[in-house]
Parts: structure tokens; sequence; C-alpha cells
């Protein structure tokens, strides 16, 4: 007998992850439906034309969180659902909601340590309680594991490691990636390019901190910032203080990513914290070499000296002589972007689909499970 997943997310973003959910799940034993908190948007509209049923709670803010629980309580009692939830919001609203309608109650962790660091503790202590209240927690690394363990006090028995998986990005024509070239006025010079957010967590500074030592070794370089976020403008006033305006370029969103790790000589993320590390994935399905910090789940992606370099957290020298070997040894990066490409092809949306419903079945062997039916 089939039983309903319900998927529950804040914003109404059409974003390939939920897209490969519609895609990759198993119609005859888990069919999904995936809906929002906040009114309908672009997610419904695309998720309408694949043929997988939607739904919103329709509430804009907090204070109606009361009206989107009672409201996500009948629909799973009258759908007899699994609800999975993503993200911080979602997950307080649809334990409160799932408890209210005895129907099991999941959730993916999709961050590791990044309240820890900013010492959000209101944030931690909610993450943990909806953990351990949780039926079962999907974290997506090895990494996020563990800081749930040992910072939140979650038991290890309740957590379950799905890798996520990444859509392999299609290589453009070499005439589109001249036309990007073009665009942005780039000579044939080494380009670097770094893919995040705009936020001191994704470490901009220890690139900027590094960038004299990678010119210097290896000549004149561009480096490439694609992205925003909430501290862009204190980037950009660095960069100027620093006097790197000549080689560094702030892209802001671009909707040609392919393009751009195409015409990339390696891509660096020195993050402080990262949960899982999506530009690292898709820059290596494009069979681009990438640097990157060893931190959270970045290093079980990335095999230091197989499928490109993970150097230490927060050191920028290091980040300068691994981003420099690359950019010197053509013949290296060639291999090492060979090995991340076939590496890369692991980490897929099967794949994820498949851990999502082995922890299903694990809701449905429990003792009691079939009394919420």
């Amino acid at each position: 007998m089939s039983r309903m997943v319900c998927h529950l997310i804040d914003t109404t973003l059409d974003t390939p992850y939920f897209r490969s959910i519609a895609r990759c799940h198993d119609r005859e034993r888990y069919p999904v439906a995936i809906g929002s908190i906040h009114p309908d948007g672009p997610l419904q509209a695309r998720l309408q034309r694949m043929s997988t049923p939607t739904f919103s709670l329709q509430v804009r803010g907090r204070s109606q969180y009361p009206v989107a629980i009672q409201r996500l309580a009948r629909l799973l009692r009258e759908k007899q659902a699994i609800l999975h939830a993503h993200c911080f919001d979602p997950t307080l609203v649809g334990l409160l909601a799932a408890r209210l309608a005895r129907a099991p109650f999941v959730f993916t962790r999709h961050h590791s340590d990044h309240n820890l660091r900013l010492n959000k503790r209101w944030h931690v202590r909610v993450d943990s309680w909806c953990a351990r209240q949780a039926d079962r927690v999907i974290a997506v690394s090895e990494a996020t594991r563990r800081v749930m363990q040992e910072a939140e006090g979650v038991p290890g028995s309740q957590i379950e490691v799905v890798y996520n998986g990444m859509e392999p990005l299609t290589p453009p024509p070499p005439a589109r990636v001249d036309a990007v070239r073009v665009e942005l006025g780039l000579s044939r010079e080494p380009v670097c390019l770094m893919v995040a957010r705009l936020h001191e967590e994704k470490g901009h500074r220890f690139l900027f901190e590094a960038i004299p030592a990678i010119r210097q070794a290896v000549g004149p370089t561009t480096f490439l910032l694609a992205g925003d976020g909430p501290h862009r403008a204190e980037l950009e006033a660095e960069v100027s203080r620093r006097d790197l305006r000549q080689c560094v370029r702030f892209l802001g969103r671009r909707s040609d990513m392919a393009e751009l790790y195409s015409l990339a000589d390696v891509v660096v993320l020195p993050s402080l914290a990262e949960s899982f590390g999506f530009a690292l994935l898709e820059a290596m399905s494009l069979g681009k070499v990438v640097v990157a910090a060893a931190t959270g789940g970045m290093c079980e992606i990335v095999r230091d000296g197989e499928t490109g370099f993970l150097v230490p957290q927060a050191d920028s020298a290091a980040l300068a002589q691994a981003t420099a070997r690359v950019l010197g040894d053509p013949a290296l990066a060639r291999r090492l972007g060979e090995a991340g490409l076939e590496r890369s092809g692991r980490f897929n949306f099967e794949a994820m689909i498949g851990g999502y419903e082995r922890v299903y079945e694990q809701l449905e062997a429990r003792p009691g499970a079939s009394r919420s039916r």
C-alpha cells in the first residue's frame, strides 16, 4: 500500500532540488506532494506542470504560524501522510503539525554548525529540540551528523546520513563560453572563480588575503565572485582597501553558471562553515579542479590530491599555494578535473531519493506505525 510523503519548505522558489524529488520518487510506494508555508509561487507552478501535487499553507509571517500548523495537521490527517520538512521554520511548524495529526515526521538538516558559529543560541536550542523530537533526522553529510550529536545531543541512532544529489551541469557550447568571456571583458589570463553567497562564513576575505601571493606566483589572474548576499558592501570595501579592484570582479547572481564554470581555470571555496558544498559538485561535474577549505561536508566531496585540494580552514597561505599550484600546472589541473568529474557522478538525485525512501521504510516498520494510517 502506498503512502504519500508531504515535503514542506518555506520558500516558493523553483529549485532543481525539489524538481528532482518530483522526478525521481517512487510514485507507486511513496507518491509526493510538495508545498510551502508561504502562498503559491514559481515552485508550485513548475511542479503542477510536472503533474506533481502541491499545496500551500498560505501564511506570510511567523505571527500566522498557528494557522499554518492547523492547516498542515488537517492535510496530514486527510492524506494519512508522512511529513518531510526542510530548513528551520518548516521543521518547527512541521513537527508541531505532525504531532497534532499523529503523523510520522522526518526532516533534513541542510546546515551544520552555522548557528553555533554565529552564537545563535535560540536557533541552536530549537534545532536540538526538533531533532530530538523527530521520528528520524536526515543529515546531508557526516560532518552535519557529528554537529548534531556532539553539540546538540541528538542520539546517533536517530540520524541517517543521506548525501544531497545534484543534476550534472551540461557543458555549454564553446561559442556561449566565449560570449560570456567577451561580456565580462576577460583576456586569456587565468580565471579563478568563487561561487558563494556574499556572507562572512563563506571565507571571501581569505581569498582576498591569498590573491597577492597567487598573482606573484602565476602572474596576472582574474578573480570572479558569483553570488550576492548581506555582506556585499563590506566585501567590496575590503577589495578597495586591499587595492584589488583591478583583478576582483563582483558578478552578483548569474543564470549562466555553466558558462562561468567552463571559463574558469580553478574554482575555490574557502568557507568557514559548509554542510555540503553544491558549488564544488557543480564545478566538478564540468571537469573543473576545485580548491576548498577542509571544513564540513566539503571533506566528504573532495578527496585531497585526487579530485582537488583541501586546505586548512582560514589559512590564506595554504589557499594561495594550492591555487597557484593548480594554475601553474595544466596537466595536474586536467588530471584532478577528470577525477573530480568521475566522483561528482556519485552524488546523484536517484541515490538521494533512495536514501530518503529507506528512511520512510524505517518509519513504516516502527511498532505502532500502522495505527496512524
